[in-house]
């Protein structure tokens, strides 16, 4: 398929005693997993940080493929997400250096959506995504031949638990995108061209123009002097 909408979950689960692990996920209940900690304010990142479920390589595009993220998520609310793509940092702040705070936090994009967070002092919130409700806008485009991915910063030291996490203390992330590649890759360059979103819909838009195009193009009446010309034998 050349349009495929695709997501990676990240936790900084650990493997253990315990723990149990399929593809490299870690499978079994909360409360029987072990934790790895982390220092506050020091970037992980969620695809080759050596914390949690990792994959063997960075997001890489090959020669034909397109990334749209277009969403993103984290848990708990301390928890930060910032997106890379080379060297350049998608969240800033205003004198236009990369998040001082590692990116947006899960106050903004919980996850899940309305995700129950207890505060130190003992209060119990549901968390919701008011600001974000349809994923990023504008969504961040990956062209072919990028590397890209994402880092989870936290305000606080984040310690190893052994065997007894609970939901509140495993540290969470989301991102989900749209990949785009083969012969609708050339669509999504034209698309960028012409200065259209990339989304499935204008993809798909742009394809049935194409197609109504040649239709029509096959239905038109044929020049004068084709129709009078001589018959060749």
């Amino acid at each position: 398929m050349s349009l495929r909408r695709q997501c990676y979950e990240w936790r900084n689960i650990s493997d253990g005693v315990k723990t149990s692990f399929l593809n490299g996920y870690p499978v079994n209940s909360v409360g029987d997993v072990n934790t790895t900690g982390f220092l506050a304010n020091q970037p992980v990142d969620i695809f080759i940080g050596d914390v949690g479920n990792n994959i063997d390589i960075p997001g890489q595009l090959k020669a034909f493929q397109y990334v749209v993220l277009d969403s993103i998520a984290v848990f708990p609310p301390t928890l930060h997400a910032q997106i890379y793509v080379g060297t350049t940092k998608y969240f800033q702040d205003p004198d236009n250096v990369p998040s001082r705070s590692g990116g947006i936090s899960g106050f903004i994009v919980p996850f899940p959506n309305g995700a129950r967070w207890v505060d130190s002092a003992g209060g119990v919130t549901n968390i919701v995504n008011t600001d974000y409700t349809d994923g990023l806008k504008p969504a961040v485009i990956i062209a072919p031949g990028q590397v890209w991915g994402v880092q989870v910063t936290s305000s606080f030291d984040i310690a190893s638990v052994t065997n007894t996490a609970t939901e509140q203390q495993i540290q969470k992330c989301f991102v989900k995108y749209l990949l785009i590649d083969g012969g609708d890759a050339i669509v999504a360059r034209r698309l960028l061209d012409a200065g259209w979103p990339l989304t499935v819909e204008n993809i798909w838009k742009y394809k049935q123009d194409i197609l109504k195009t040649h239709l029509y193009a096959g239905l038109a009446p044929l020049p004068t002097e084709v129709v009078k010309a001589k018959r060749k034998v």
